[in-house]
């Protein structure tokens, strides 16, 4: 077998806003050995507009490095890969216009995860080089459109947080036109330092033992204050202003000329180097670590995971039910009839085991909505879900069970779909199904009233056959079933209930 076609082989891709990663390890021993790691500059967030359009020549650099991607990845198993992309992807207008050539040249799907799950996959990355010590650290990565600060402890981040200031971003908003002053240093400087003012108290309370740094930013600068003798180890605060006197003393961009500065690196150094004086600033930061690690390494990690049964996404979701205080037992009822209703449909149904998981999670969490109001309680459900920071779940993933949540009941708008990519709307339509079926069924809220049942059918054609006995004893239920023929007609089914006397 070659080294990419191995079921112990596994890849992470970062789809950064400067540059694309991609990062192929094999697992030995429970632990993962890194057997080829590609690096492309491509700038995505550099040619992101102020409205969110991507520019055509960016695009076409981001496909081809996908396209090359994807034929390093050709051969390793669907579920031992993910791709994830940050803050550009975050702001992008058309995104999933985008995500349907990108993923295509990838092949495999992209999640776009939000600001503060991207800081915890950092967190994650960042500890592999740390792993068996147990202090409180900071990390600090900056990255192309944004910047993680996490406090954590061992493999427990504490504080999360992700600030919209990145080495792309400040610099093309305060030396767009390529001119460096110290006037503009200092306007930059102190719009960072505004944003960090707010979450300094809480992480200067919280403190830490030591702070590590990842990101190219925080590596170039390192490798600079090498070159010039200013460090031989750690970033320090006097080697970082002797850095920004010495960019200063340069009028453009251009000109920039340091030892140990790639060529790469150069276009943005200006903006990264803002952030992270900043940071050392607001946070009072003596010295800084440089750790080889970062959001790919997260990734990979938090893949294991999963598949070891350590799934972030179940905490989120238990910790979400204790907080609306939920009906445990009736979620329990549902999830259950909906579990079953997908698994006598799966087939051919274009159903994964991950919308399976979904389908169970949105159960847990339908009636979340219940603890703001009972009126239109499931659009409640549906807000909660989509704009609550879930640990371990990408924005796709939100988006998928904020719609089944908030369309479980009531008429479906023909809208139901359209934030999510085209990839996801059959699995939905399925999955909306299986739920609304079992939420109908549960609707006394006693185990006794779930009958037995068969399902059958094909993609736009549903039927449900129950007893004879049980639908005689319960008619309101058989009634509201059938009423479920209108709502399901939205979204293209035709459902059919039909009593049998064999069951």
């Amino acid at each position: 077998m070659t080294e990419s076609n191995r079921p112990d082989t596994y890849a992470a891709v970062d789809l950064g806003s400067n540059s694309f990663h991609l990062l192929v390890a094999r697992r030995e021993h429970g632990e993962l050995r890194v057997i080829d790691r590609i690096k492309e500059m491509v700038r995505l967030g550099g040619g992101l507009d102020d409205d969110g359009n991507l520019a055509p020549e960016v695009q076409d650099r981001a496909f081809a490095c996908l396209a090359r991607f994807g034929q390093r990845l050709r051969g390793i198993p669907m579920e031992n890969l993910r791709a994830v992309g940050t803050q550009t992807f975050r702001r992008m207008k058309n995104a999933n216009s985008f995500l349907i050539i990108a993923e295509t040249a990838l092949g495999c799907s992209i999640d776009i995860i939000a600001g503060r799950e991207e800081a915890r996959l950092i967190y994650l990355g960042v500890s592999q080089g740390v792993s068996g010590h147990e202090d409180r650290r900071l990390v600090i990565d900056i990255g192309g459109g944004s910047t993680e600060l996490v406090i954590g402890e061992g493999p427990q981040p504490l504080e999360m947080e992700s600030l919209q200031y990145g080495c792309v971003s400040l610099t093309r908003r305060f030396f767009g036109d390529g001119r460096i002053t110290t006037r503009r240093w200092t306007k930059a400087v102190s719009s960072v330092m505004a944003d960090l003012q707010e979450l300094r108290v809480r992480y200067m309370r919280t403190g830490w033992d030591s702070v590590i740094g990842s990101s190219g930013t925080i590596k170039a600068v390192e490798q600079i204050c090498r070159q010039q003798g200013w460090i031989e180890k750690d970033i320090n605060a006097d080697a970082l202003h002797m850095l920004r006197d010495r960019l200063l003393e340069f009028k453009t961009i251009d000109a920039v000329r340091l030892a140990g500065l790639s060529e790469q690196r150069h276009p943005v150094l200006v903006g990264g180097l803002v952030m992270l004086h900043a940071c050392f600033e607001a946070l009072e930061i003596e010295s800084i670590k440089v750790s080889p690690y970062a959001l790919r390494e997260g990734v990979l990690q938090d893949l294991l995971g999963r598949q070891d049964h350590l799934d972030p996404r179940d905490k989120t979701v238990d910790a979400f039910m204790s907080r609306y205080s939920v009906d445990r037992d009736q979620v329990e009822r549902v999830k259950q009839a909906a579990l079953k209703a997908c698994d006598k449909i799966s087939e051919g149904m274009f159903l994964r085991p991950i919308h399976r998981q979904l389908l169970g999670w949105a159960a847990d969490l339908h009636e979340t909505g219940l603890g703001v109001s009972h009126s239109q309680f499931q659009l409640h459900s549906g807000y909660l879900v989509e704009n609550s920071d879930m640990t371990g779940f990408t924005r796709q993933e939100q988006l998928f069970l904020a719609a089944l949540v908030r369309n479980h009941r009531r008429a479906i708008p023909r809208s139901f779909a359209d934030q999510l990519p085209t990839r996801l709307h059959e699995p939905l339509r399925m999955t909306l199904f299986c739920l609304r079926f079992a939420t109908v069924l549960c609707r006394s809220r006693e185990d006794e009233a779930i009958p037995p049942f068969r399902l059958s059918g094909g993609d736009s054609m549903i039927t449900a056959s129950f007893p004879e006995k049980w639908a005689e004893s319960h008619p309101l239920t058989v009634f509201d079933l059938k009423h479920e023929t209108r709502g399901l007609a939205t979204i293209g089914l035709q459902f059919r209930v039909s009593i049998s006397h064999s069951l």
